[in-house]
């Protein structure tokens, strides 16, 4: 028999949505992590409600015995240099680093009409 030391951690996406706040915009993010560390999940990727300092971020999630996994970052590389988009980074990186977590997510975002209040005629087109 085989065993697998495999552990869990949940994007607060199941609770609360960063793209549309209105989506769980009024759940506490002390709901998530209590329920999600009910249910098994041993860690969360970062989303808009968590604290953006490892001091606090460490703490909310020790409360719960939980691991910060993740977090997403929205790149723009397409509109900046490397260097530029290696310096916009850093903070980012520096609170996943100090609060445990080896997996950083990285979005390209450069361009993206996502969350405007654009009708979808005034949208861009794909031309073939």
């Amino acid at each position: 028999m085989t065993t697998w030391n495999v552990k869990i951690g949940i994007n607060p996406i199941s609770w609360m949505n960063d793209d549309l706040p209105s989506l769980g915009g009024e759940t506490p993010l002390e709901t998530a992590l209590k329920e999600g560390a009910e249910i098994g999940y041993v860690g969360f990727e970062l989303g808009n409600k968590f604290p953006k300092d490892a001091p606090a971020l460490n703490a909310v999630l020790g409360k719960y015995h939980l691991a910060c996994v993740s977090g997403w970052y929205s790149g723009r590389l397409a509109q900046r240099s490397v260097e530029e988009e290696i310096a916009a980074v850093g903070p980012h990186l520096r609170l996943l680093a100090d609060s445990g977590a080896t997996v950083m997510v990285y979005g390209e975002v450069a361009d993206a009409i996502q969350g405007e209040a654009r009708p979808l005629y005034k949208r861009p087109r794909f031309q073939s």
